[in-house]
């Protein structure tokens, strides 16, 4: 049982009252404003007119009818509401034995489905740059709410590792050959590589001419260039695999542009057969503005060059076959939300249907508050060496979390293990800051905001979680064996009630693809909590009542759960102690 079944039992019994549908009813529901008032209320104003009566008869006359149950303790009519009060049974129920399991939260909402999940994307040849968070975590958060409601989620890394960049590493990697050194080909030695070429180029025009040369020798198949090539890719994924582990994302799939070379002749073939193509100053492109799009969408350059469009049309056709999606979330910046309008219209006036499921989850920028990082560098380009690298976001992170665990750690355990912890708090610190407010809007970053302890942050969630922990250790109560009826205060429902919203959140996030409604749910529980646990005269949770301590334990565990599984869907590590 949860929530949404009392809210079901609610509609059922009104609506063997009056002549409405249930599921009319149950939409209808609302939460009255007091918590006096009780827990659910329906509204009887739509009715007023039918039944030729004021509303404030109707809720009256109804809730006459209705008795209170094992689910609802009281109906009552309030103004023109019939509002329920759920049972102090069925609220321990839905709100501290369902918390209190290890799949909290989970449903069966979306068993048979698929998501395809494209997220991070960066170029290879180069360290995720810090504007790449956003994508990645905002991408591995969906990918674990999709799978918590039932989903078969699959995530794909659509690397940028074709095009004339490689050409350019070439040119910089045999430059050094040929000067006598034996050039590494990590992640880091190419970054040097990159930065050298440009540097070369800037006096050295010819360079680029190379540069293009080179890669028409890799777009033509030359064995020893695809060989460099591979290795190149390799190296860049393994290098950066180091950092998706660090921040616990994971890829199903690492299929870039390249994989979709020997694809796109076929689907250029069909927007041909469709009748979409349209010769325009000797390129190809598709006409939109039937759809309402303006621009026409480029598929084929004049010289015969494929575009970024055209993989990404190649790229759903295949998503599609392979995997039979339901949805396809593409998480990339506001930027390009022209780009995936063209493709998706694109998609439907070739005919597919699936083309609906297809979704551009589009964010805002990511910016630093002034002293954070130079500006200049934050918004600069990799080629001149001003952009900021996300391992040094996570270093400094980890850094300052390290000197406030220092300055303040009392307890052996937290002094030994603060390396751990610094790296749990300060990297939990930066992706906490991502899911701040909603995706849509650009996120500025601060350290104070991000890592203080005592606001709306991960480290203040965090810190939280251990505080509960090291209470349920001190108070040596087993977790479970308290009875939930005797958590009767106000205080005590409010945090049931917020509590009980737990999977009603983890669904409405993932049919927003929105993680950020599971931080605001977080801060919210966490900020209802610790107002019962303040009143200390009311509410002191480790008591001479064995009885009242064994549902006072039981009721911190549950908050302490669900503020762990909903950190773990944020990707966010809750530590046991701080």
């Amino acid at each position: 049982m949860n929530l949404n079944d009392l809210y079901a039992a609610a509609a059922d019994l009104l609506a063997a009252k009056i002549d409405l549908p249930a599921a009319e009813i149950r939409a209808a529901l609302v939460q009255p404003p007091q918590p006096e008032m009780g827990d659910l209320g329906f509204p009887c104003f739509t009715l007023a007119k039918k039944l030729r009566a004021a509303p404030p008869k109707i809720a009256a006359d109804l809730a006459a009818q209705i008795s209170a149950s094992e689910l609802f303790a009281k109906i009552a009519a309030v103004g023109g509401y019939v509002n329920f009060t759920i049972s102090p049974a069925a609220l321990g129920e839905i709100a501290v034995k369902a918390a209190l399991a290890a799949d909290w939260g989970a449903s069966s909402a979306g068993n048979g489905k698929t998501v395809v999940i494209d997220f991070s994307s960066p170029n290879i040849a180069k360290p995720l740059a810090v504007h790449h968070i956003r994508s990645t975590m905002l991408g591995a958060a969906l990918a674990r709410l999709y799978a918590t409601t039932g989903w078969r989620v699959v995530t794909i890394n659509h690397l940028g590792d074709w095009g004339t960049n490689f050409g350019q590493l070439m040119v910089a990697y045999t430059r050094a050959k040929n000067s006598g050194e034996t050039p590494a080909t990590d992640l880091g030695a190419q970054l040097k590589l990159y930065l050298e070429f440009h540097q070369a180029a800037e006096t050295n025009s010819v360079l680029e001419e190379e540069a293009r040369a080179w890669f028409k020798k890799l777009e033509d198949g030359d064995a020893e260039t695809v060989k460099m090539w591979k290795i190149f890719v390799d190296e860049s994924v393994k290098g950066l695999q180091k950092l998706y582990d660090r921040l616990n994302v994971k890829f199903d799939h690492y299929t870039g542009e390249s994989f979709f070379n020997d694809k796109m002749a076929a689907t250029q073939r069909r927007l041909q057969e469709s009748g979409l193509l349209v010769k325009s100053d000797g390129a190809l492109v598709v006409e939109l503005q039937d759809v309402g799009i303006d621009a026409p969408c480029l598929i084929q350059k004049t010289d015969g060059a494929t575009t970024y469009a055209t993989r990404d049309l190649a790229a759903a056709e295949y998503r599609r076959r392979e995997y039979n999606f339901d949805k396809c979330l593409y998480v990339v910046a506001n930027q390009q939300e022209l780009h995936f309008r063209q493709i998706f219209a694109i998609l439907k006036k070739m005919g597919y249907a699936w083309a609906d499921g297809c979704e551009h989850v589009k964010f805002g920028m990511l910016s630093f508050a002034a002293g954070v990082f130079g500006e200049e560098r934050a918004t600069g380009s990799t080629r001149k060496g001003q952009i900021i690298f996300l391992d040094d976001v996570l270093a400094r992170a980890v850094e300052k979390a390290r000197e406030i665990i220092d300055a303040n750690g009392r307890d052996d355990e937290v002094k030994n293990n603060a390396g751990r912890l610094a790296e749990q708090v300060g990297v939990g610190a930066v992706i906490f800051s991502e899911f701040m407010q909603r995706r849509q809007k650009d996120v500025l970053f601060s350290w104070d905001k991000a890592l203080n302890m005592q606001g709306d942050s991960g480290p203040y969630l965090q810190y939280t979680h251990a505080r509960l922990s090291s209470l349920i250790a001190k108070s040596g109560v087993a977790v479970g064996g308290g009875d939930a009826q005797l958590l009767t205060s106000a205080l005590s429902r409010a945090v049931l009630l917020t509590l009980a919203e737990f999977p009603r959140v983890l669904l409405g996030a993932t049919a927003e693809n929105e993680p950020s409604r599971v931080a605001e749910y977080l801060l919210e529980l966490c900020a209802v909590f610790n107002r019962l646990y303040a009143d200390k005269k009311e509410h002191q949770i480790i008591t001479a009542d064995a009885a009242r301590t064994a549902a006072r334990i039981d009721l911190v565990a549950a908050v302490r759960n669900t503020l762990r599984r909903g950190l773990a869907v944020l990707g966010i590590a809750a530590p046991e102690k701080m």
